[in-house]
């Protein structure tokens, strides 16, 4: 079994286009100040189907400091239990909670000609630093809707010189960024409008905290595999779990 990157950008960008105003599910209404008991979501992302070893992307530039080649991390499925990496959950309807925060910022690093972290999540209005540490020229360009000049929300050259570049995430949606020197350089910013999100870990596992009581639907989004979505009750002083069994688009 194959995924093509193609496939991968045409389905996180295309999440965006028109029908949400977060590319992932329904827009949830303004969140509200909840003061009561809250409780937790707690679930794990799978991929049951055996998949092969993370595959090989050659490096053609800047090899020196970038390597021969990398690794992509379009999949990185977890050999103890077959949990999916950099997998987005998020409640899509929820209307109360937490209070978002008055600043945030957040980093995305250039370290040996690769994004990191790969996948995160953040609310509106997020401070992004953009970090250089390799010592030679990148060239952040971020984009939103898909592919193409319309859809650029900002290119940034990042010479050498330049460690650190400031940049306001300011529109809900998923963020695609490619680095226009080093083609292989890819990363994703899923931008909420609230604060009731996680991205899964090593193990496909992810934890939500201080979720008002409610039954709400609950969205796993990949930048392959597209979108998952299941329902599920919180109730005060709990923790509910949900599992998600991701499966490729044939």
């Amino acid at each position: 079994m194959r995924i093509k990157k193609a496939v991968a950008v045409a389905v996180a960008v295309g999440l965006v286009t028109g029908v949400t105003k977060t590319g992932l599910g329904p827009a949830a209404s303004p969140t509200v100040a909840y003061a009561g008991d809250s409780g937790t979501v707690t679930g794990v992302v799978l991929f049951p189907q055996a998949y092969p070893e993370q595959e090989k992307t050659p490096v053609t530039k800047d090899r020196r400091v970038c390597g021969a080649f990398q690794y992509s991390e379009e999949f990185v499925v977890s050999e103890k239990n077959h949990g999916l990496k950099n997998v987005v959950v998020s409640l899509t309807n929820i209307t109360g909670g937490a209070a978002s925060p008055s600043e945030s910022v957040v980093q995305l690093a250039q370290k040996k000609c690769r994004y990191v972290p790969h996948v995160q999540a953040v609310q509106v209005g997020t401070t992004l630093e953009l970090l250089n540490d390799d010592g030679i020229l990148h060239n952040v360009h971020a984009y939103y809707g898909g592919l193409g000049p319309q859809n650029t929300i900002f290119n940034k050259a990042q010479p050498k010189f330049l460690k650190k570049i400031q940049q306001k995430l300011d529109k809900p949606g998923i963020y695609f960024f490619r680095c226009d020197v080093h083609a292989h350089m890819t990363a994703y910013i899923a931008v909420m409008e609230h604060p009731y999100y996680a991205v899964t870990d090593e193990n496909g596992e992810f934890t939500i905290s201080e979720v008002p009581p409610g039954r709400y639907k609950i969205q796993a989004w990949h930048e392959v595999l597209g979108t998952q979505e299941k329902e599920v009750t919180v109730q005060a002083g709990k923790a509910a779990s949900v599992r998600f069994e991701i499966w490729p688009n044939e």
